[in-house]
């Protein structure tokens, strides 16, 4: 299953590695799912294999990436953050260098082993802020990979969703549900003493939008951002400073810009 159109794209730690032999492809085989398998023995590369390698990952619904402690991964991590911040599909499995690992059988200086496992915890955290799980091991990443492909086939239903938002327990709220086209909009309630006031009523967050590709781990996630902007947004309220909520999140912008002008001397 080497030609482009297939499903997964098998992206990468190369070289002498054998995970895509002995964990990826028996997984993806086994789930019914296509893919692509650029590793090419040593002097086979060629200009007219990378551009086949170029069109393969464009084609692919889902991008398998492994950077492991078998590799430095540099071209790789550059690829990996091109990917997240242009919003593909992703599936990462992640290891750091250890002290006495090697790599194409050389231990790497102290330096270079920090510089290498540098550009992991930056993958990590840009992943992290664009919602994209990574993994430890390659087989739990080929797991998400193969869930990713079969949600994006089936898609997820408002029923389903209303069913795993209903699981999720956040103080005494719940989540409301809003299809609308090619996803979902959702919306965190909370019955609270609400600050200014100081009535006890029905609060709203913001709501969060869902394409109908996500995978159920994607939802919980983002209703846990949801939840976390909620206890931001009491923070802000509740915290003051001589007695004046300094960070309030009402703030008009407008306002904002206005102040910060006239401190720099500027006209609006």
């Amino acid at each position: 299953m080497d030609s482009n159109g297939k499903q997964v794209f098998l992206g990468g730690a190369c070289g002498g590695t054998t995970w895509r032999q002995q964990i990826a492809i028996p997984a993806l085989e086994a789930a019914g799912v296509s893919y692509h398998n650029p590793q090419l023995g040593i002097g086979e590369w060629t200009q007219a294999q990378e551009r086949m390698e170029m069109e393969a990952k464009a084609a692919a619904e889902v991008l398998l990436f492994v950077i492991n402690e078998e590799t430095r991964g540099v071209a790789s991590i550059g690829e990996v953050a091109y990917f997240i911040g242009s919003g593909r599909r992703l599936a990462l499995a992640v290891s750091d260098i250890a002290d006495a690992g090697t790599i194409d059988g050389q231990l790497p200086s102290p330096a270079e082993r920090d510089d290498l496992n540098r550009g992991r915890i930056f993958i990590r955290t840009m992943a992290g802020q664009h919602g994209v799980p990574v993994f430890r091991d390659v087989a739990s990443a080929v797991r998400h990979a193969i869930q990713l492909v079969q949600t994006k086939d089936a898609g997820l239903s408002v029923d389903r969703l209303r069913a795993i938002l209903a699981d999720i327990r956040f103080k005494d709220g719940d989540f409301l549900c809003e299809e609308i086209e090619g996803g979902f909009l959702i919306q965190l309630r909370c019955e609270e003493v609400e600050v200014e006031s100081g009535v006890f009523q029905t609060l709203y967050g913001r709501k969060w939008h869902l394409p109908s590709t996500v995978t159920e781990s994607d939802v919980v996630r983002t209703a846990f951002k949801a939840a976390v902007t909620w206890q931001e947004h009491e923070s802000r309220e509740g915290f003051t400073y001589r007695g004046s909520p300094v960070f309030a999140p009402h703030c008009d912008v407008d306002d904002l810009v206005r102040l910060l002008q006239s401190r720099s001397g500027r006209t609006p």
